[in-house]
């Protein structure tokens, strides 16, 4: 039986129903069944936060931030034009979790302020948070600046690609993102599971491994554990799964992958055993760009911009 993981074999991990509500709540794509939007969003690190999680984010005083976001919204309230009030005042909300708010003051304030690129940036990507991905796309393109990347916009740009089932356009942008943020180890993430839906679990292993090294978390963990399956790696999958999720859970769900992809399991070799064969091999020209991403070229300097993005958005009626 072929060992190669093709792309079709991971879209159809993703679309189907079983696997949504089993490997995505475990194996992890963050705790989230649903719509193949959701499982995208979380597979690309928009987790929704566990019981404990929530537990303890609900403990957290919140006096201080209901101060802040009061303050700003008084100001906002009295001066709703003001870029800085309207600007301050969507982030606090956005840290309370009132996304949908502070998406509308944001809104609200972009038909003073449509050339503005760093309000586009925060209207873009909470746009993409709450799953708006057409007004996202258009609003993060013209955030983006050549001439001043941020990282922040291309991976999220990356994310829009990869919600729109353009893996190969997904990876070039994360990449560029990758480079941008120094190894942000969110962007790890992202960039591995952008290639493991182009079809290079064994790329996508690679930097997840490191990003656990760099920043390690449960979504990582998830991931790297989901990729292993992929691969026939069950054993090892169940190893980095139990870490995070429970024996039976993990268990289950690892059966669940090792029947969809229908690939004969692979030898599971301790770390110290894995050094020395990797230190016996060199690595292939894929393997080293992975591990070496390119130089960004200097880009061209930006058009000056013309059109407004806000009243595109407003009359958008893709998204609901």
């Amino acid at each position: 039986m072929s060992q190669h993981v093709s792309v079709n074999a991971m879209a159809m991990l993703l679309r189907r129903s079983a696997f949504s509500a089993a490997v995505a709540l475990t194996l992890g794509l963050g705790g989230c069944a649903g719509s193949g939007a959701d499982l995208t969003a979380d597979l690309f690190g928009k987790e929704k936060p566990s019981g404990a999680e929530q537990q303890e984010v609900a403990e957290v005083p919140q006096t201080e931030l209901q101060k802040a976001t009061s303050y700003w919204g008084e100001k906002f309230s009295k001066s709703p034009t003001t870029l800085e009030y309207a600007l301050n005042y969507a982030r606090n909300l956005k840290a309370m979790g009132r996304k949908r708010e502070a998406l509308a003051a944001l809104q609200h304030t972009s038909n003073y302020h449509a050339q503005n690129r760093e309000l586009a940036s925060e209207y873009g990507r909470l746009a993409l948070e709450l799953d708006q991905v057409q007004t996202a796309k258009q609003v993060l393109a013209f955030a983006d600046d050549p001439a001043k990347p941020d990282w922040r916009i291309v991976s999220a740009l990356g994310t829009v690609a990869a919600k729109e089932g353009r893996a190969k356009d997904s990876v070039t942008l994360f990449e560029r993102a990758l480079v941008l943020s120094n190894r942000n180890p969110s962007v790890m993430n992202n960039l591995a599971m952008a290639y493991a839906l182009d079809g290079r679990a064994g790329d996508s292993e690679r930097l997840l491994r490191e990003a656990a090294v760099k920043g390690n978390s449960d979504k990582v963990q998830k991931n790297l554990a989901l990729v292993l399956g992929l691969q026939g790696k069950y054993d090892e999958a169940k190893l980095v799964g139990g870490r995070v999720l429970s024996e039976t859970t993990v268990a289950e769900d690892t059966e669940m992958v090792r029947k969809i992809v229908g690939i004969d399991p692979q030898p599971y070799m301790p770390a110290a055993t894995t050094a020395v064969a990797n230190a016996q091999q060199k690595p292939t020209a894929r393997q080293a760009s992975v591990q070496s991403p390119p130089t960004l070229r200097p880009t061209a300097e930006p058009t000056a911009a013309t059109e407004s993005w806000a009243s595109q958005v407003a009359t958008s009626s893709t998204d609901r």
